[in-house]
């Protein structure tokens, strides 16, 4: 597992890139039901990014 507790200071910055919602991390039932362990989520929770290595992918949906 990788640290990616440098996350917590961006975090409030951070947007969806198709919503522009603010960010948040996801629930471990949002994790389980996408089948990833860590992921950021829209505050709405319509939108789910992984995080891979520690880094966040946040790539728009087409």
């Amino acid at each position: 597992m990788h640290d990616d507790s440098w996350l917590e200071d961006f975090l409030p910055l951070m947007r969806c890139p198709d919503t522009h919602q603010p960010l948040r991390r996801a629930t471990a039932d949002e994790c389980a039901k996408n089948n990833v362990t860590s992921a950021l989520a829209t505050q709405d929770g319509s939108r789910i990014f992984i995080i891979d290595d520690g880094i966040p992918i946040l790539l728009p949906r087409h």
